[in-house]
């Protein structure tokens, strides 16, 4: 499929550059936002649900300005990021709401919510699977790897990074108690916590995961986030595997962040991780999909193999149609639409 794409790449750069005709540009199959673009239904549910009643911005398509230009990334699907938009709402803003109350997530909660299809991989090796900005913005990778029936990876790739970015919007408004960054002054590694690969060798030094032990703030931001998302069995694993001077550090970390949380924030952390796991349960007999949200684009990943050929020899021969415009007319020369966006999407396929 690579060989194609990059076949058909070739053959609509030259058609945006040169090619003839008199339709217009296609801008409702196009994965960039577009001031004059008309709103689908799936874009009225999102203001009526994100901006109207939380003021967030659910940025599912990708925008240059919104993105890491160090990475090469993938645009979300956009099936997939209607679902994690209905799971996103139920689990993780209504969770909240349900402890802390509508007005702390309007308040606290994070302007932007920038989606992205890919995983951020970093030169490392290791994958950035969120980040937080300013406590204005976070950013989510990984949206069409999206299983809505895999709880275990949809916390570790969604929930536990929504949590994570989330307390670290709350501490830059008001910080944590400074005591905890002396539990384990000693151990911490900006740029070498990779390197603890066993959870023995980060849980005997009192660190929830090993990338808890790179600095003290993305310590207690990965003891609050694994507070909520981690199994009971994830849990006592890292407890069972730090020995008796590890379990002695992490309860000591636990006992800071859960009465910074509940002091501070007013969030009993018990309470809310009961109820992050009851409404993670019910996602699996959710409807993720309104009905009046499709029929969807057929750039979705949802589109079957036998009509994205289809659609495939529809565009090849459009093209042809096009060049041949453009021998036979050169003087009404102008930007055909060639859906190109339609094809570039199927990259990873």
């Amino acid at each position: 499929m690579n060989k194609l794409i990059y076949i058909l790449m070739g053959i609509a750069v030259a058609i945006l550059f040169s090619s003839c005709g008199q339709e217009e540009l296609d801008h409702s199959k196009s994965i960039f936002d577009t001031s004059s673009e008309v709103k689908s239904e799936f874009d009225k549910w999102l203001n009526n649900n994100y901006v109207e009643t939380y003021n967030i911005d659910y940025k599912y398509r990708l925008e240059d300005i919104e993105s890491d230009f160090s990475k090469n990334l993938t645009p979300a699907d956009l099936l997939q990021s209607m679902r994690l938009a209905k799971i996103i709402k139920h689990v993780w803003l209504e969770s909240y709401v349900e402890v802390a109350g509508i007005d702390f997530m309007r308040k606290h909660a994070p302007a932007i919510l920038h989606i992205v299809g890919s995983a951020a991989w970093n030169g490392d090796g290791t994958i950035t699977l969120g980040t937080a900005e300013g406590g204005l913005k976070i950013t989510l990778y990984m949206t069409n790897w999206l299983n809505p029936k895999d709880i275990a990876n949809m916390n570790k790739w969604f929930f536990k990074t929504m949590h994570h970015e989330f307390t670290h919007i709350l501490q830059q408004d008001i910080n944590y108690p400074q005591e905890y960054n002396l539990i384990s002054a000693e151990d911490y590694r900006p740029s070498g916590w990779h390197n603890r690969h066993e959870l023995a060798d980060y849980a005997s030094l009192g660190f929830i995961t090993d990338y808890a032990g790179s600095m003290p703030v993305e310590d207690i931001t990965e003891v609050t986030c694994c507070y909520v998302t981690f199994t009971d069995e994830e849990w006592n694993a890292v407890f069972e595997a730090a020995g008796e001077q590890g379990r002695a550090k992490l309860n000591q970390k636990v006992g800071i962040m859960k009465q910074y949380m509940l002091e501070v924030w007013k969030i009993d952390m018990d309470r809310l991780k009961a109820v992050v796991r009851r409404r993670m349960n019910e996602v699996i007999q959710m409807e993720l999909l309104e009905p009046e949200w499709l029929p969807v684009p057929a750039n979705s990943r949802a589109t079957t193999k036998a009509a994205f050929q289809l659609q495939e020899e529809q565009l090849r021969g459009q093209w042809a149609h096009a060049l041949e415009e453009m021998d036979q007319h050169p003087d009404r020369c102008h930007i055909h639409n060639a859906n190109l966006i339609n094809i570039l999407q199927h990259d990873n396929k």
